[in-house]
């Protein structure tokens, strides 16, 4: 079904059902698509993958070598260097994000090592003791809201994390744009209702209303999506597609956000 170029809540005005679409307002959330182009990725461009551009202040975040001990098998791995999954000049953002959920000012970067699970923990089946465990985390948001004209493409100090890992993810140029998600309305409207809206809005593919891919905000997509509400928000989803890994997500307090805390951002995944 080709996508309507009018959002469904204006074609309900537009066409006289102001009540429904006042309805179904509750469960859109504005979105922001990341889509891939061609092109170069100058110093401080938005950007999937390749090597960070930090300033000299902050360092490449890296993780903890662990050893992990399940039953009689112990595993031993070193420290490790993230991968940078996305680095978004949120200036490019300001047009998409015409809500200001992010500040429009600096850079934005996602790290992950590649790990889903904590790597110092003990509990029945397993024993990881990371050799650091201030440095034990597994991915890091950070906000860089200074001089761009500082910023370095940086290498990592250390090798990628060689469970998963031998070289960084492809870099590629982004753009953005403004979207909105809608919780699958099958899901929160009765038969009747639904089968109003299908009737009245038939170009509209009405229980699939939201982007599946790269995004900032809107509603997760997958198979096995975290939670959210409106004091638990999406920041971040990633499509990763490899093996049973499908998409890993960041999410956000609604507090965090208004205050700027990225690093207080949690990290989640689709694992099929």
């Amino acid at each position: 079904m080709k996508t309507p170029e009018i959002e469904l809540i204006d074609y309900l005005i537009n066409e006289g059902y102001s009540d429904i679409a006042e309805s179904i307002r509750p469960y859109r959330k504005s979105a922001v698509k990341i889509c891939t182009k061609e092109g170069e990725t100058p110093i401080g461009a938005s950007k999937f993958g390749g090597f960070p551009d930090l300033p000299p202040e902050i360092p490449y975040p890296t993780m903890s070598g662990y050893t992990c001990k399940r039953g009689e098998t112990t595993e031993r791995y070193e420290k490790s260097a993230m991968q940078l999954v996305a680095q978004i000049n949120l200036a490019d953002i300001a047009e998409a994000d015409d809500e200001n959920k992010l500040p429009h000012t600096g850079i934005l970067y996602f790290f992950w090592s590649g790990e889903v699970m904590p790597i110092h923990e003990s509990n029945k089946w397993v024993e990881s003791v990371a050799d650091n465990p201030e440095n034990s985390a597994y991915h890091k948001v950070i906000w860089y809201n200074g001089d761009l004209s500082a910023l370095k493409r940086t290498p990592p100090p250390v090798p990628y994390y060689t469970k998963y890992f031998e070289e960084a993810f492809e870099e590629k140029a982004v753009i953005f744009e403004k979207t909105a998600d809608y919780k699958s309305l099958g899901d929160v409207l009765d038969c009747g209702e639904f089968d109003n809206l299908c009737e009245i809005a038939p170009d509209y593919d009405i229980d699939c209303l939201y982007y599946k891919r790269n995004k900032l905000f809107g509603y997760p997509t997958g198979g096995n999506i975290p939670y959210v509400d409106d004091k638990r928000h999406l920041l971040f989803q990633y499509n990763y597609y490899v093996g049973c890994l499908w998409n890993i997500f960041w999410l956000i307090s609604d507090e965090d956000l208004k205050n700027r805390n990225f690093e207080n951002a949690d990290f989640d995944y689709d694992l099929d």
